[in-house]
């Protein structure tokens, strides 16, 4: 360890020790509820969207409990560790583009093969934490390009939002409009909006099942990974790029613009070590919040932006506290209707969804490239077991550098 390494440790520590003891003057009633929200807007949409997968997949309720362990424990520790130890809110998440990848990622892998990825990107992502490669690999990806792959592997679930009409018209247009109203008048949370109107009227029709939930704690579920080309190149990859670029990027962004300086590799070194060691048990990867972390860096969490931390701090608890009941939090959302589920995925997504379209489509050096992209992924081609995600960056890519040529022959 060199002098500058053994300094930023001992400060390190010494911050870490500062702001546990600053815990009781920084919590407020903002900051808690803040965190609680964040807590709840992730157990709404981009929960739903772990449902479609484990379903997809044909996992079992005891795998599906053992995937929900392990990515509340994994974002609540994320969250405390590092709100703690920086004296910010930096929340934890998993990757909500990341399991909608899994969606058809499961049924055309093995789970088994799905894990190997989980360790693949992983290792990736802590390769790149540890060297400090972060910043450098930014300058260097196409990010108008791994946008429109993203935009192409969420463009399903914004259309799920509409087709749902067709089989519940009532509920799906009062969660609609109950969005947009919250959008328009800037609700902090109007996905949740959404999901309690939709649960008002699925009572209403009677769709609500009662699956006899009881409380139980979840049981983490090993599982041995193993390898396939097919899986690394269409799942590992295009989950270490999209979470470098779509959850990273994007969640130290938000920090950057609340005039906070994030520990940018600590931050994806933390993600990739508690993401292996959730990755045999079903966990799908842990990172920085990009969609609920402005709900804790603005004022309305804290007015003082020096002990908001506390915000991070309580939506750590509140995961963990979750973390422990996945198979009650399973059997809530198996009495959901599945028009519910599709629908209140697809509005969570939307913001997501326009904010990857315009990123891939503004730039028009690289308009062609992303619209290529888009639609390769969207269109679900798969060739010699690699799947639209990875054949629309390769296809990307290509177009891009045929165009880009074509440009510089002429000048």
């Amino acid at each position: 360890m060199t002098l500058e390494q053994g300094t930023s440790a001992l400060s390190a520590r010494a911050a870490l020790a500062r702001n546990i003891r600053g815990l009781p003057k920084a919590a407020t009633w903002g900051a808690l509820f803040s965190g609680l929200l964040v807590v709840l807007v992730s157990t709404t949409g981009p929960l739903a969207i772990l449902f479609q997968a484990a379903s997809a997949g044909k996992l079992s309720e005891q795998e599906t409990s053992s995937w929900l362990l392990m990515i509340f424990l994994g974002s609540g520790l994320f969250s405390l560790i590092l709100s703690l130890r920086h004296g910010m809110p930096i929340i934890g998440a998993w990757g909500t583009a990341t399991t909608a990848l899994l969606v058809t990622g499961l049924p055309a892998n093995s789970f088994s093969q799905v894990i190997g990825a989980y360790f693949v990107a992983s290792l990736a992502l802590l390769l790149v934490g540890t060297t400090r490669a972060f910043n450098s690999i930014m300058r260097h990806v196409p990010r108008p390009v791994v946008m429109a792959m993203l935009a192409g592997i969420l463009f399903r679930f914004g259309i799920g939002v509409f087709t749902s009409l067709n089989s519940n018209l009532v509920l799906g247009l009062a969660m609609i409009t109950t969005f947009f109203i919250g959008r328009r008048y800037r609700w902090r949370a109007p996905v949740v909006g959404a999901l309690a109107v939709g649960l008002i009227v699925a009572a209403l029709q009677s769709k609500l099942v009662n699956p006899h939930i009881s409380l139980s704690l979840a049981k983490p579920i090993w599982t041995t990974p193993s390898f396939s080309l097919g899986a690394i190149f269409t799942l590992a990859m295009p989950i270490f790029l999209m979470v470098l670029t779509t959850q990273n990027a994007a969640g130290i962004a938000v920090l950057h613009n609340s005039n906070y300086q994030p520990p940018d590799n600590q931050i994806v070194t933390w993600g990739a070590l508690l993401s292996l060691v959730g990755a045999g048990f079903g966990g799908s990867g842990v990172n920085i919040s990009t969609i609920t972390a402005a709900i804790v860096t603005q004022e309305s969490a804290d007015p003082n932006p020096k002990t908001r931390y506390f915000a991070g701090v309580s939506c750590g608890i509140f995961y963990l506290l979750l973390a422990f009941f996945g198979a009650t939090v399973t059997g809530l959302f198996v009495s959901l209707p599945a028009d519910l589920m599709v629908t209140i995925a697809g509005l969570a997504l939307i913001p997501v969804i326009a904010s990857a379209s315009n990123d891939a489509l503004s730039d028009p050096g690289y308009r062609e490239a992303g619209l290529v992209t888009l639609l390769i992924t969207v269109s679900g081609v798969s060739a010699w077991h690699l799947g639209s995600p990875f054949w629309g960056l390769l296809g990307g890519v290509v177009v891009h550098q045929i165009t880009s040529w074509k440009i510089s022959t002429r000048s």
